[in-house]
Protein backbone atom coordinates (compact mmCIF):
# COMPACT_ATOMS: atom_id res chain seq x y z
CA UNK A 1 0.00 0.00 0.00
CA UNK A 2 2.85 2.41 0.69
CA UNK A 3 4.03 1.98 -3.22
CA UNK A 4 0.30 2.34 -4.23
CA UNK A 5 0.26 5.91 -2.58
CA UNK A 6 3.52 7.19 -2.61
CA UNK A 7 2.75 9.59 -5.56
CA UNK A 8 -0.61 10.53 -4.32
CA UNK A 9 0.93 11.64 -0.69
CA UNK A 10 4.47 12.94 -1.78
CA UNK A 11 4.89 13.99 -5.34
CA UNK A 12 3.94 17.25 -5.95
CA UNK A 13 1.26 18.44 -8.38
CA UNK A 14 3.65 20.65 -10.28
CA UNK A 15 6.43 17.44 -10.31
CA UNK A 16 3.17 15.64 -11.81
CA UNK A 17 2.61 17.95 -14.58
CA UNK A 18 6.15 18.44 -15.63
CA UNK A 19 6.24 14.56 -16.06
CA UNK A 20 2.93 14.53 -18.27
CA UNK A 21 4.65 17.27 -20.33
CA UNK A 22 8.15 14.87 -20.87
CA UNK A 23 5.88 12.07 -22.03
CA UNK A 24 3.77 14.36 -24.37
CA UNK A 25 7.01 14.93 -26.51
CA UNK A 26 6.78 11.26 -27.87
CA UNK A 27 4.17 12.62 -30.52
CA UNK A 28 1.13 10.25 -32.31
CA UNK A 29 2.95 9.63 -35.73
CA UNK A 30 1.31 11.53 -38.04
CA UNK A 31 0.21 8.33 -40.19
CA UNK A 32 -1.75 7.39 -37.35
CA UNK A 33 -2.97 10.59 -36.79
CA UNK A 34 -4.65 11.05 -40.16
CA UNK A 35 -5.75 7.06 -39.74
CA UNK A 36 -7.58 8.21 -36.67
CA UNK A 37 -9.04 11.38 -37.93
CA UNK A 38 -10.56 9.34 -40.84
CA UNK A 39 -12.13 6.58 -38.85
CA UNK A 40 -13.25 9.36 -36.15
CA UNK A 41 -14.92 11.15 -38.49
CA UNK A 42 -17.31 8.63 -39.78
CA UNK A 43 -17.61 6.78 -36.57
CA UNK A 44 -18.22 10.01 -34.09
CA UNK A 45 -21.82 11.01 -36.14
CA UNK A 46 -23.12 7.38 -34.98
CA UNK A 47 -23.20 8.40 -31.14
CA UNK A 48 -25.50 9.80 -29.10
CA UNK A 49 -27.39 12.51 -31.31
CA UNK A 50 -28.04 14.46 -28.63
CA UNK A 51 -24.06 15.25 -28.17
CA UNK A 52 -24.16 17.50 -31.24
CA UNK A 53 -28.08 18.70 -31.34
CA UNK A 54 -28.62 20.26 -27.71
CA UNK A 55 -26.64 22.59 -26.53
CA UNK A 56 -27.18 21.59 -22.97
CA UNK A 57 -25.66 18.16 -23.19
CA UNK A 58 -22.66 16.91 -22.42
CA UNK A 59 -20.86 13.55 -22.91
CA UNK A 60 -20.73 11.84 -19.83
CA UNK A 61 -20.39 8.39 -21.04
CA UNK A 62 -16.94 7.89 -22.02
CA UNK A 63 -16.92 4.48 -21.16
CA UNK A 64 -19.00 3.75 -24.32
CA UNK A 65 -16.63 5.32 -26.78
CA UNK A 66 -14.29 2.41 -27.46
CA UNK A 67 -14.94 2.90 -31.15
CA UNK A 68 -13.03 6.72 -31.00
CA UNK A 69 -9.70 5.98 -31.68
CA UNK A 70 -7.39 8.15 -29.74
CA UNK A 71 -3.33 7.97 -29.56
CA UNK A 72 -1.05 4.90 -30.75
CA UNK A 73 -0.94 3.11 -26.79
CA UNK A 74 -1.54 -0.75 -26.30
CA UNK A 75 -5.41 0.76 -25.83
CA UNK A 76 -5.71 3.48 -28.11
CA UNK A 77 -8.93 4.45 -27.71
CA UNK A 78 -11.07 7.02 -25.87
CA UNK A 79 -13.04 5.17 -23.70
CA UNK A 80 -9.19 4.12 -22.00
CA UNK A 81 -7.59 7.75 -21.95
CA UNK A 82 -9.88 10.08 -23.75
CA UNK A 83 -10.68 11.75 -20.70
CA UNK A 84 -8.96 15.22 -21.03
CA UNK A 85 -10.02 15.41 -24.49
CA UNK A 86 -13.80 14.78 -23.46
CA UNK A 87 -13.33 17.45 -20.70
CA UNK A 88 -12.26 20.05 -23.17
CA UNK A 89 -14.61 19.52 -25.67
CA UNK A 90 -17.78 19.68 -23.00
CA UNK A 91 -16.26 22.84 -21.24
CA UNK A 92 -15.63 24.45 -25.12
CA UNK A 93 -19.47 23.33 -26.03
CA UNK A 94 -20.78 24.94 -23.04
CA UNK A 95 -18.75 28.22 -24.01
CA UNK A 96 -19.72 28.28 -27.27
CA UNK A 97 -23.09 26.55 -26.90
CA UNK A 98 -22.68 23.98 -29.95
CA UNK A 99 -19.97 21.47 -30.60
CA UNK A 100 -20.14 18.87 -33.40
CA UNK A 101 -18.79 16.01 -34.46
CA UNK A 102 -16.23 17.52 -36.89
CA UNK A 103 -14.72 19.82 -33.87
CA UNK A 104 -14.49 16.51 -31.60
CA UNK A 105 -12.46 14.83 -34.18
CA UNK A 106 -10.26 18.00 -34.94
CA UNK A 107 -9.28 18.73 -31.48
CA UNK A 108 -8.56 14.65 -30.72
CA UNK A 109 -6.25 15.16 -34.02
CA UNK A 110 -5.05 17.82 -32.18
CA UNK A 111 -3.86 16.90 -28.72
CA UNK A 112 -2.45 14.07 -30.78
CA UNK A 113 -0.28 16.55 -32.32
CA UNK A 114 0.57 18.03 -29.52
CA UNK A 115 -0.23 16.66 -25.89
CA UNK A 116 -0.78 13.19 -26.25
CA UNK A 117 1.61 11.92 -22.89
CA UNK A 118 3.31 8.44 -24.10
CA UNK A 119 1.29 8.43 -27.50
CA UNK A 120 -2.10 8.92 -25.32
CA UNK A 121 -1.30 5.61 -23.11
CA UNK A 122 -1.68 8.03 -20.66
CA UNK A 123 -4.09 10.77 -21.68
CA UNK A 124 -3.66 14.17 -22.41
CA UNK A 125 -1.10 17.07 -20.35
CA UNK A 126 -3.00 19.11 -18.62
CA UNK A 127 -0.65 21.80 -19.18
CA UNK A 128 -1.72 21.33 -23.02
CA UNK A 129 -5.40 21.80 -21.94
CA UNK A 130 -4.30 24.89 -20.74
CA UNK A 131 -2.36 26.23 -24.03
CA UNK A 132 -5.32 24.96 -25.80
CA UNK A 133 -8.26 27.35 -23.99
CA UNK A 134 -4.89 30.17 -24.38
CA UNK A 135 -4.76 29.60 -27.99
CA UNK A 136 -8.70 30.16 -28.35
CA UNK A 137 -8.21 33.59 -26.40
CA UNK A 138 -9.86 32.32 -23.20
CA UNK A 139 -8.90 33.81 -20.10
CA UNK A 140 -7.26 30.77 -18.26
CA UNK A 141 -6.63 30.24 -14.40
CA UNK A 142 -4.42 27.44 -13.10
CA UNK A 143 -4.42 26.14 -9.71
CA UNK A 144 -2.18 23.30 -8.10
CA UNK A 145 -4.96 23.41 -5.20
CA UNK A 146 -3.55 26.75 -3.42
CA UNK A 147 -6.87 28.12 -1.45
CA UNK A 148 -6.33 31.54 -3.09
CA UNK A 149 -6.15 30.22 -6.69
CA UNK A 150 -9.05 27.74 -5.50
CA UNK A 151 -11.18 30.98 -4.73
CA UNK A 152 -10.36 32.89 -7.59
CA UNK A 153 -11.15 30.19 -10.28
CA UNK A 154 -14.47 29.36 -8.13
CA UNK A 155 -15.12 33.49 -8.25
CA UNK A 156 -14.34 34.14 -11.57
CA UNK A 157 -14.37 31.02 -13.93
CA UNK A 158 -17.40 30.20 -16.30
CA UNK A 159 -16.09 26.73 -16.42
CA UNK A 160 -13.55 24.26 -14.91
CA UNK A 161 -11.54 21.48 -16.09
CA UNK A 162 -10.39 19.25 -12.72
CA UNK A 163 -7.53 16.51 -12.80
CA UNK A 164 -7.47 14.28 -9.71
CA UNK A 165 -6.15 10.94 -8.27
CA UNK A 166 -9.36 8.77 -8.20
CA UNK A 167 -8.07 7.58 -4.86
CA UNK A 168 -4.92 9.58 -2.92
CA UNK A 169 -3.87 6.33 -0.86
CA UNK A 170 -3.75 4.02 -4.17
CA UNK A 171 -2.24 5.42 -7.34
CA UNK A 172 -3.41 1.77 -9.41
CA UNK A 173 -6.94 3.45 -9.51
CA UNK A 174 -5.35 5.90 -11.63
CA UNK A 175 -5.95 9.64 -12.92
CA UNK A 176 -9.44 10.87 -14.11
CA UNK A 177 -9.92 14.27 -15.68
CA UNK A 178 -13.74 15.98 -15.48
CA UNK A 179 -15.53 19.52 -16.70
CA UNK A 180 -17.46 21.55 -14.25
CA UNK A 181 -19.98 23.98 -15.02
CA UNK A 182 -21.86 26.53 -12.95
CA UNK A 183 -25.23 26.02 -13.57
CA UNK A 184 -27.28 29.29 -12.07
CA UNK A 185 -29.22 28.72 -8.81
CA UNK A 186 -28.45 24.97 -8.61
CA UNK A 187 -24.28 24.46 -8.07
CA UNK A 188 -21.39 23.01 -9.47
CA UNK A 189 -22.18 20.34 -11.77
CA UNK A 190 -19.49 16.91 -12.72
CA UNK A 191 -19.97 16.09 -16.37
CA UNK A 192 -18.12 12.13 -17.85
CA UNK A 193 -17.72 11.45 -14.03
CA UNK A 194 -19.18 8.42 -14.34
CA UNK A 195 -22.93 8.91 -12.60
CA UNK A 196 -25.49 5.88 -13.53
CA UNK A 197 -29.38 6.83 -13.34
CA UNK A 198 -31.82 4.20 -12.61
CA UNK A 199 -32.06 2.95 -16.46
CA UNK A 200 -28.51 2.61 -16.48
CA UNK A 201 -27.36 5.98 -18.54
CA UNK A 202 -24.89 8.08 -17.86
CA UNK A 203 -25.51 11.16 -16.41
CA UNK A 204 -24.09 14.24 -15.39
CA UNK A 205 -24.01 14.59 -11.36
CA UNK A 206 -26.17 16.48 -8.83
CA UNK A 207 -25.00 19.90 -8.18
CA UNK A 208 -22.78 20.51 -5.20
CA UNK A 209 -23.20 24.11 -3.58
CA UNK A 210 -19.21 24.26 -3.63
CA UNK A 211 -16.45 23.82 -6.11
CA UNK A 212 -14.40 21.91 -3.47
CA UNK A 213 -17.08 19.70 -2.59
CA UNK A 214 -17.85 18.71 -6.25
CA UNK A 215 -13.65 17.80 -6.79
CA UNK A 216 -14.34 15.61 -3.56
CA UNK A 217 -16.96 14.12 -5.32
CA UNK A 218 -14.88 13.16 -8.76
CA UNK A 219 -14.27 9.53 -7.73
CA UNK A 220 -16.19 7.13 -5.33
CA UNK A 221 -12.64 7.17 -3.61
CA UNK A 222 -10.53 10.23 -1.86
CA UNK A 223 -10.17 12.17 -4.07
CA UNK A 224 -6.96 14.36 -4.39
CA UNK A 225 -6.61 17.04 -7.00
CA UNK A 226 -3.98 17.46 -9.09
CA UNK A 227 -4.66 20.28 -11.28
CA UNK A 228 -7.53 23.12 -11.63
CA UNK A 229 -8.31 24.90 -14.92
CA UNK A 230 -11.02 28.05 -14.62
CA UNK A 231 -11.89 28.80 -18.30
CA UNK A 232 -13.48 32.51 -18.28
CA UNK A 233 -14.63 34.79 -21.56
CA UNK A 234 -12.77 35.08 -24.86
CA UNK A 235 -10.52 38.61 -24.05
CA UNK A 236 -11.64 41.16 -25.75
CA UNK A 237 -10.28 42.22 -29.49
CA UNK A 238 -10.49 38.47 -30.11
Amino acid sequence: MFFASFIPRYISNKTVLMAYRILAGMRVPRPVRERNYKHNLEQLPTLDEKIWRDSNVCIENQQQWSDIQFGSGKHSSMSYSGCEIIAAFNAQKRLKGYGTPEEMADLIRYFEAGGAALWGEFGTSPRALAKYFQKCSYDVLLSYGEENTMEAIERESQVMIATVYNDKQDITRQIHTVCITREPGQGYVLHNAYFVNKEGIYTASPAYATLPEAVAHISRYETKLICLLGIGKRKQGR
